[in-house]
């Protein structure tokens, strides 16, 4: 009989458990993800990366809980970004070799977005570093790390083989419950939620966050005005009766209209210092010089906050306050009357 689970294993409502997951990335240290009990097994919610250190805490989970992947029945996915998809291929490989086939489910736009992230191969970087020229980055900035992105690739091998599509407003069981899919995009265009209307219970991923606000970027991928759709997101989701919110960082938490205003206000008053750095016009690169202290990032780190600034500077293109000039450079001017 255990006394205590291990600190990474918490308890949570009846027949819910976070598993929180080691990262290592700078500032991002780790990544919940959730065990749901099922009648005839555990419906996992995200995964982690695919390292040594990840796969050691979901073999000491099944040993504490005394199962096996055996026992999976589902594996559902917020997203695929790396810390919530790398995992789902091995731990359906580690089912299927105690005999169980398990399903993996994502939004469909997620499904596609997979392929291009993790089956493309460099394919995937290509035109990336022309993207990055046309936001003003300077040439140092603009090269991807090969170590980087062979490291990724290797944190999200295997993919899993087959993935299955949730749609919106489906409803799905796990742990005896009964979920709304919700689309929830922004952090990444097919992000879903999935939330228990009969007890208020949200499994929110990475779209609202108790401590920091998750990045909404643009990239050649993702689909038009990401930073509009997730603003319009949050005020849908406000209408929801929402008891407890699991988020796949940092702590759950209850007070659901008090952050989501948080993260709106933070969004509107990043979207007016932004608009104020315009000038007479300015690149991405310059906003994000505005915007961020990028002297304090590493080369990574500075272009997510060029593509961040991206998100916001077309979200102002969207309404109307600014318009863009596509020069080799891109510009970005006040629109005037």
């Amino acid at each position: 009989m255990h006394t205590a689970p291990p600190p990474f294993l918490t308890p949570l409502d009846e027949g819910i458990y976070r598993v929180t997951l080691p990262l290592p990335f700078h500032g991002l240290g780790a990544v919940h993800s959730f065990l749901l009990r099922d009648p005839g097994g555990w419906t996992v919610i995200d995964t982690g990366l695919n390292t040594p250190e990840a796969r050691a805490v979901w073999q000491e989970t099944w040993r504490w809980l005394n199962t096996t992947p055996a026992h999976l029945s589902q594996i559902l996915l917020t997203h695929v970004h790396p810390d919530h998809f790398g995992l789902a291929g091995w731990l359906q490989r580690e089912a299927k070799a105690a005999g169980r086939e398990v399903p993996v489910y994502a939004g469909s736009r997620e499904i596609e977005l997979a392929a291009v992230y993790y089956t493309a191969g460099p394919a995937r970087y290509a035109g990336l570093e022309a993207f990055f020229a046309r936001c003003g980055l300077p040439p140092e900035d603009r090269a991807l790390s090969e170590t980087m992105m062979a490291w990724i690739s290797r944190a999200t091998q295997p993919p899993p083989a087959h993935m299955r599509p949730l749609f919106p407003d489906a409803e799905l069981r796990a742990g005896g419950r009964r979920f709304r899919v919700l689309h929830t995009p922004g952090h990444s265009d097919g992000h879903l939620a999935f939330f228990d209307p009969d007890d208020g219970l949200l499994l929110i991923g990475d779209h609202v966050l108790p401590e920091i606000t998750p990045n909404i970027s643009l990239w050649p991928t993702t689909e038009p005005d990401p930073l509009g759709r997730y603003l319009a997101s949050l005020a849908t989701l406000a209408a929801l009766p929402v008891r407890r919110i699991l988020p796949a960082h940092g702590p759950d938490f209850t007070d659901w209209h008090g952050r989501l205003a948080a993260i709106d206000r933070h969004h509107r008053e990043r979207l007016d210092r932004m608009q104020a750095a315009i000038g007479r016009g300015a690149s991405v690169f310059d906003v994000a010089r505005a915007a961020f202290d990028l002297d304090v990032l590493r080369p990574d780190e500075r272009r997510f906050a060029v593509t961040e600034t991206l998100a916001h500077l077309e979200y102002l293109v969207h309404d109307g306050r600014l318009a863009r000039e596509d020069d080799t450079i891109w510009q970005y001017r006040r629109r005037t009357a």
